[in-house]
């Protein structure tokens, strides 16, 4: 979940940055709205938050977009890693402290965390932390997501230690060989667990969506991209709750729905394509803050709201159009200004 300002322009990932927060969301919506009243219990066992997955399918292929140019050096290599720190630390931190905050204020307000000192450290260090309740996942529970990124990071940054794209070659081993060890072994530590789940080699399936797009580039056949995206969805939907493990359930179809639009539609420009940059700018900060504006929506406006599907929706349809506006406020004025600030101190680019 990586803001997009230092890779490739490409429309159609930026919509798709927008398309897999706006899933989670919609999901989360869902989840609050039949769990607190008993509404839309079927829509919400829909995989939405499988966009998740579309998110790392996404960061997978940025970061391969982006990393050529650190390649083959530990110099470039460490740029690398402090660029994407700096992409993706100051806001996580700001929500993490926010939600540690509304713990210490009003506890009661706030849904399945406790006040654990220990979580908390760990939280703002990205590492895996077992939870009371046997999940792993820091304070902003969401955040678990942003602990796989960071780890992901860390290992392009080891493989950037290579040429380009050799480089792209041994990031895939690594994460391939991760998984096998996380099958073979099944470690015990909650650490150890985390950082083996296949689920990382969903990045991997990014990666080459990203090499395919560096030798082809976007072809404009959007019936193409149409079909493929589709099959994407599809496979979503009929491979959801049959017990595959994730990363052929959710990582499969969503690299199809990824590599539809990045390799078969080119640049559309006009209000459709400011529309989608701007969505996708904001991406990261809808993904962060939705839950703050999910809690308040869910004690002010859903005790309220008639137990309909017209009152379902019209739910869903507030909670999307507050916390849509919300990130981009955030993107334009917190997000944008302080990269922009971090950049120029501590990442100047490369010549």
């Amino acid at each position: 979940m990586q803001p997009p300002e230092t890779t490739p322009r490409i429309e159609s990932l930026q919509w798709l940055r927008a398309l897999a927060a706006l899933m989670v969301l919609i999901g989360h919506v869902l989840e609050e709205a039949a769990h607190y009243r008993g509404m839309g219990a079927a829509a919400a066992a829909l995989p939405w938050t499988r966009g998740v997955d579309v998110f790392f399918v996404i960061s997978g292929c940025v970061i391969a977009l982006v990393a050529p140019r650190h390649a083959g050096s530990p110099a470039g290599a460490g740029a690398f890693l402090v660029r994407r720190v700096i992409r993706v630390v100051p806001l996580y931190w700001l929500f993490t402290t926010l939600m540690v905050a509304a713990l210490v204020v009003a506890p009661g307000g706030v849904k399945e965390t406790q006040l654990d000192p220990g979580q908390i450290v760990a939280s703002y260090l990205f590492l895996p932390w077992e939870r009371y309740d046997g999940r792993t996942a820091p304070v902003l529970s969401l955040g678990w997501t942003l602990n796989y990124e960071m780890f992901f990071y860390l290992l392009a940054s080891i493989a950037l230690a290579w040429r380009w794209p050799r480089a792209a070659g041994g990031l895939v081993m690594i994460l391939t060989a991760l998984a096998l060890a996380g099958w073979i072994v099944s470690p015990e530590g909650a650490a150890a667990r985390f950082w083996t789940n296949s689920i990382i080699l969903e990045f991997g399936f990014g990666v080459l969506v990203a090499l395919a797009w560096q030798r082809h580039g976007s072809r404009h056949r959007p019936g193409l991209a149409a079909l493929i995206f589709l099959a994407g969805v599809a496979g979503l939907l009929l491979l959801h709750g049959t017990g595959l493990p994730r990363f052929l359930a959710a990582g499969l179809p969503a690299t199809l729905m990824v590599a539809g639009p990045v390799l078969f539609i080119a640049r559309s420009g006009g209000v459709i394509g400011r529309t989608g940059m701007a969505l996708g700018d904001a991406s990261y900060a809808l993904y962060l803050s939705h839950r703050f504006v999910l809690r308040l929506a869910t004690l002010a406006l859903l005790p309220v709201i008639p137990a309909t599907e017209v009152g379902l929706w019209a739910f869903v349809a507030i909670v999307t159009f507050a916390a849509t506006i919300l990130s981009l406020l955030v993107f334009r004025h917190v997000e944008r200004p302080v990269l922009a600030r971090l950049n120029r101190r501590l990442a100047p680019a490369p010549a």
